[in-house]
């Protein structure tokens, strides 16, 4: 028994030894597999987090595409807006120019007819000052791009010039007046190009380059300047005008003028009186804007005697004075504008330098327009009594007899004197 127990003990422990012996070795399997397992399944888990990462790669791309996709649909939803906005300016646009172009038309068969009327333009001549006006905004324009070319910016205000004068003698050769509006307009184009030309011939006073802000207004103006070219309606002359030349045929011919009095004469001669700064000759030559041809009243001309000694120095002063004494017998001629107090001192002063005794009186003041030609008229008679107490061409050493001329008005008696006096030009 003890044997068998011994024997079975035996057993038991081999047969024990053996399984955990097996265990072991299973065991050991199973740590392999599961350490490959693992393995395994940390590959896995790496292949899944690069996995991971593409994917949310790839999504976050996804999502900026779809961020740009809804924009580039909104930048779509826009143009096309903007497209049906343009469409629609477009059709409105297109409306209103059938629209002017009605209106052109109508306002042309009105222009066409009112320049059938003796009292509006025609319309070839609405056509011309048009064109000139064209020309000179091109012509400003192009002031702005000539860089330092001082000399050639002063050529081309010159021409702008002559542009805007040819614009000014289209009313009067067809006898109508400038319009007050277009007279403003080249009054104030006239003072910018007066600026920029004095700037670029160097001088200081009143002067300043073209910028594009001056420009730009000046574009304003001549764009008014174009609107009423072509829509309003001009006043006519009630009298005839006629440029200068044709007038010294006229006054030629009615023998007005001497046989040898020249063109080039008269010519010169009207220059300096459409330039004479003394009196308003509106009523006989036409005032201009800017210098161009002279034209006059042909019936202002016809209703007084020509004599350009008279009419150039007409206005200049409108009193002439004698001053004297019939002690000393001696005078003083001059003229004044209209103060005789500072010309009665001045004379009492080197009055009183020869005769201290005596009192310088106030012999004749006579009221003319012509008292410079009166002036000039007295020294020529009376050039030969020259006081030789006095340095001077308006003292004169006069006898009693010669002294009446003044005292008693015997100057009346005087036709060449009086036809000064009298001469009288309606202004």
């Amino acid at each position: 028994m003890h044997i068998y127990r011994k024997v079975k003990e035996t057993i038991n422990y081999f047969h024990e030894r053996y399984f955990s012996e097996e265990g072991a070795k299973e065991l050991i399997n199973t740590r392999d597999e599961l350490s490959k397992v693992q393995e395994e399944n940390n590959k896995l888990q790496k292949y899944a987090h690069d996995i991971t990462k593409k994917y949310e790669a790839v999504n976050e791309k996804l999502s900026i595409y779809e961020t740009e996709k809804q924009k580039s649909l909104e930048q779509v939803y826009k143009l096309q807006e903007q497209n049906n906005h343009l469409r629609y300016l477009q059709s409105s646009y297109l409306e209103k120019i059938n629209n002017q172009a009605k209106d052109l038309s109508r306002l042309t068969v009105l222009t066409e007819y009112y320049s059938t009327s003796r009292y509006d333009f025609k319309y070839d001549h609405r056509k011309h000052i048009l064109t000139i006006v064209e020309k000179v905004l091109l012509l400003i324009k192009k002031l702005l791009v000539m860089g330092n070319l001082k000399v050639r910016r002063v050529k081309v205000i010159y021409e702008i010039k002559e542009q805007l004068a040819q614009y000014e003698s289209c009313f009067y050769k067809n006898n109508f007046k400038l319009d007050t509006d277009a007279r403003l307009i080249l009054e104030k184009l006239g003072v910018y190009l007066e600026r920029w030309q004095n700037f670029y011939e160097g001088y200081k006073w009143n002067a300043r380059p073209v910028e594009v802000r001056d420009v730009a207004y000046i574009e304003e103006l001549l764009q008014e300047l174009r609107y009423l070219s072509l829509y309003k309606r001009f006043e006519k002359y009630n009298e005839k005008i006629v440029e200068v030349n044709a007038l010294y045929q006229i006054l030629k011919n009615k023998r007005q003028l001497q046989s040898n009095y020249s063109a080039k004469r008269f010519n010169s001669e009207m220059k300096i009186l459409a330039k004479q700064p003394y009196i308003n000759l509106e009523r006989y030559i036409i005032n201009r804007v800017f210098p161009g041809e002279i034209y006059t009243v042909l019936k202002a001309f016809n209703q007084i005697e020509y004599d350009f000694k008279m009419l150039k120095t007409y206005g200049m002063y409108h009193l002439f004075y004698v001053y004297g004494n019939d002690n000393s017998h001696a005078i003083k001629v001059g003229v004044t504008k209209q103060s005789l107090a500072n010309r009665y001192m001045k004379a009492e002063e080197s009055y009183k330098d020869h005769f201290p005794a005596h009192v310088l009186q106030e012999i004749k003041v006579i009221k003319s327009l012509n008292a410079l030609n009166l002036e000039s008229y007295v020294k020529r008679k009376f050039k030969q009594q020259r006081h030789p107490l006095f340095n001077s061409t308006e003292w004169f050493l006069l006898t009693k007899s010669e002294l009446r001329y003044f005292t008693d008005d015997e100057y009346k008696k005087d036709a060449d004197f009086m036809k000064i006096l009298n001469y009288k030009l309606d202004v």
